[in-house]
């Protein structure tokens, strides 16, 4: 990249770091005038957030090269805590969605007979039917179709055994023979997630009021749950979402400052150094924030910017391209590589290392893959609750690619696995949910 593009890439940094700072702000803000989130908000949140006040501290307009590259090795340090611990909240989100899609389930378990009745015989099989392959066909748009094709199979419940569900799994791992290791590594992953198969992790314990609603969900008999054991965990499990939302909103703050202060420090090897670390006003403005005196006021001169900066960003990173590897390319490569991750969506994209030697897909891959696979999705579903494994089935079979290619197709497996659920509460319920998530199209 040339002085100009560089450029480019610390404005944007920039910008995005004042606001960003700001948001982050009102969450700590949050966390000491509000109880309930402040009991999330513990050491490590509060050590967190000292470490990245401590690297922006050392980071003046006119920096010389060894305090930033100081700066530079702690935010490295500090992103890698970070995404450690949204890992552990990720995935005591996934078991939050799998025992919500379980309790929505049982929500009518306490309904009288007549009302459920009345409910189907409003809404018989047939006119269900042609209503879902009228919501799936709507919009021409095969993406589309496809979205909304995953969404209907996620909700119904799965009439299926292991071994099918395992078959179901096979079909979509063998799409993906001959492409980059990658891709198929990305949808196991996304198996794995929904599948509920993350390891508990080192923070296990650390975060009582977090874990205790799930252990509480775990250890009702749900076969036998009575109507005083759901209301309450429907509130417990209720509650925890609001929570979980907040700590994983703090942290996806605290990465985005992370990664905007990060980029300013490799962008500064690239520029002459009269150029100096970022803008005089950008300066004055961080140098408010860490006096406590950032009001919305001082975010008003940069209203505006980040729109046309991302354009320029886009359009410049997309012509990156790998260098012949002369040391002084290759030290650029990687660092415009870093950049180009560390400014994109995906606020915690793997860094370091930046590239993972990759093979094409075979079927022996795909052999070995599986048999690690489906020993973790059969050791889960050997130790929870029928309903918690009907819903694991049914996630995964929602991130599989669309495997229903005709209305035939759909029409059968309506038939199979939603109106041939014997439970009648259950079978209601579902309906309900794709009335109201066609409704919402």
């Amino acid at each position: 990249m040339n002085r100009d593009e560089y450029i480019v890439c610390r404005e944007y940094a920039s910008v995005d770091l004042i606001f960003s700072l700001y948001a982050l702000n009102d969450i700590v803000h949050d966390a000491e005038e509000d109880t309930d989130v402040g009991a999330l908000f513990g050491a490590p949140e509060k050590g967190y957030y000292e470490w990245l006040v401590s690297s922006l501290k050392k980071l003046g307009l006119n920096s010389d090269s060894q305090t930033i590259a100081s700066a530079e090795a702690d935010l490295r340090e500090l992103r890698k805590e970070n995404k450690k611990r949204m890992d552990f909240f990720a995935e005591l989100t996934d078991r939050l969605i799998a025992y919500e899609y379980v309790l929505n389930r049982l929500e009518l378990k306490f309904s009288p007979e007549e009302e459920l009745d009345d409910f189907l015989r409003t809404n018989p099989e047939e006119q269900f039917t042609k209503r879902v392959i009228a919501y799936l066909t709507a919009d021409r748009d095969q993406a589309v179709l496809g979205t909304r094709l995953s969404s209907i199979v996620g909700e119904i419940p799965v009439q299926i055994t292991r071994n099918k569900l395992f078959e179901w799994i096979d079909k979509a791992l063998t799409l993906y023979l001959g492409s980059d290791e990658t891709s198929i590594d990305e949808q196991i992953y996304m198996i794995r997630t929904a599948g509920l198969v993350g390891e508990p992790g080192e923070y296990l314990g650390e975060y009582p009021v977090l874990e205790s609603p799930l252990h509480a969900f775990e250890e009702t008999d749900l076969k036998n749950i009575t109507s005083e054991q759901y209301d309450t965990i429907r509130d417990q499990i209720f509650e925890l979402s609001g929570k979980l939302e907040y700590i994983m909103d703090y942290y996806i703050s605290l990465q985005r400052c992370v990664n905007d202060t990060l980029s300013i420090c490799l962008v500064s090897k690239w520029l002459p150094e009269d150029e100096g670390l970022v803008s005089k006003d950008v300066s004055n403005t961080i140098e408010k924030y860490l006096r406590g005196e950032l009001s919305e006021d001082d975010l008003v001169p940069y209203e505006g910017r980040i729109e046309g900066l991302s354009e320029r960003l886009q359009a410049q990173m997309s012509k990156v391209e790998a260098p012949d590897m002369n040391a002084e390319a290759e030290e650029s490569y990687i660092d415009v590589a870093t950049l180009a991750r560390l400014l994109s969506n995906s606020l915690f994209a793997e860094i370091d290392p930046l590239f993972v030697e990759s093979k094409e897909v075979t079927k022996e891959m795909i052999r070995e893959k599986e048999d690690v696979l489906f020993g973790e999705l059969e050791a889960v579903m050997k130790n929870v609750q029928k309903p918690v494994k009907k819903a694991v089935m049914a996630k995964v079979m929602e991130k599989l690619p669309p495997f229903l290619r005709t209305t035939g197709e759909i029409e059968n497996y309506l038939q199979t696995n939603l109106y041939g659920c014997r439970d009648k509460a259950e079978r209601v319920a579902v309906m309900a949910i794709l009335i109201e998530m066609m409704e919402d199209m």
